[in-house]
């Protein structure tokens, strides 16, 4: 095959129709097992999620950073039921209705939203990049990347939540139920013996694709080679379990976006996230539905 003809077949090989934005909306979609670990980890901790209309909504507690509905209207219409199902979920818990909106879903999602104010609050870049067969890992000299287990996945979560401490706040808990679950992607790095950054993901093995997510460094140990190294771990173990592809989210135009495009990734679409808040002293609408 001619090199040309080899560019072609790629580029055709990753066009995002709806079936595979299906796929990469397994990334975000399938953390209800999340949800259950969390659950036998802290029993007490507030968290629920429900499926509505293809999609699934999520609740972590009042400040969890990712309290949303993703991947509705991949799967058909949406109905207005279906809407008042997601804010029951949210308004009943004390927080905003917010749900990401893929450009491939059903039109009737972006109508009912507009129909009740809901407002532009960001937008998400979605990166994909194919996974090779054989994806080559050899961190800069100076660098260790360790499997997070059991005995360190408390520093791990404090990591991420430092790294990430001079954009968002994120608390140390946030990722926790992600660490030690079968096929995930979590791994810390060292320099010297000491913890310098971290990063999560998961491999969907029913889609073949590796979810990518939560890389943080520490300032002091920036542009060492650190996240680059952490990518290239997960990357090499994607390819080693089968994958096809790796997905992961940046802020439109972030480092974060700059990081991956050097690896390779490209975006594949982007996101709306849109949001209703409620007044402070309205009741919550009646129930429509209970979360699992």
């Amino acid at each position: 095959m001619s090199e040309s003809r080899a560019v072609a077949s790629q580029q055709l090989s990753s066009f995002v129709d709806l079936e595979f934005a299906r796929r990469l909306e397994m990334a975000e979609t399938m953390l209800p097992d999340w949800v259950n670990a969390i659950r036998r980890k802290a029993p007490s901790r507030p968290v629920a999620a429900e499926d509505i209309a293809g999609g699934v909504a999520y609740y972590g507690g009042p400040n969890f950073p990712a309290n949303q509905v993703v991947g509705m209207g991949l799967y058909g219409e949406v109905k207005a039921d279906d809407v008042d199902r997601l804010e029951y979920f949210y308004r009943s818990r004390g927080v905003a209705a917010t749900v990401v909106v893929s450009p491939l879903a059903d039109p009737s999602l972006l109508a009912l939203l507009g129909q009740r104010g809901y407002r532009i609050a960001e937008f998400n870049s979605v990166l994909i990049r194919p996974i090779n067969t054989s994806e080559p890992f050899a961190p800069p000299q100076g660098i260790a990347i360790e499997r997070v287990s059991e005995e360190t996945v408390a520093v791990w979560g404090r990591t991420i939540a430092q790294g990430f401490s001079d954009v968002v706040p994120v608390t140390e808990d946030v990722f926790d139920g992600f660490a030690l679950f079968p096929g995930s992607l979590d791994f810390l790095a060292l320099i010297d013996g000491a913890v310098v950054g971290g990063c999560s993901g998961r491999i969907i093995s029913e889609v073949r694709i590796a979810a990518m997510f939560g890389t943080a460094t520490l300032p002091a140990y920036r542009r060492r080679g650190v996240q680059s190294a952490l990518i290239a771990r997960r990357l090499h173990d994607a390819a080693l379990a089968g994958c096809e592809y790796a997905v992961v989210s940046t802020q439109p135009g972030s480092g974060s976006q700059r990081n991956m495009e050097r690896r390779g990734f490209r975006v594949a679409y982007t996101k709306v996230v849109m949001v209703r808040e409620w007044p402070e002293s309205a009741e919550p609408a009646p129930e429509k539905a209970n979360g699992h």
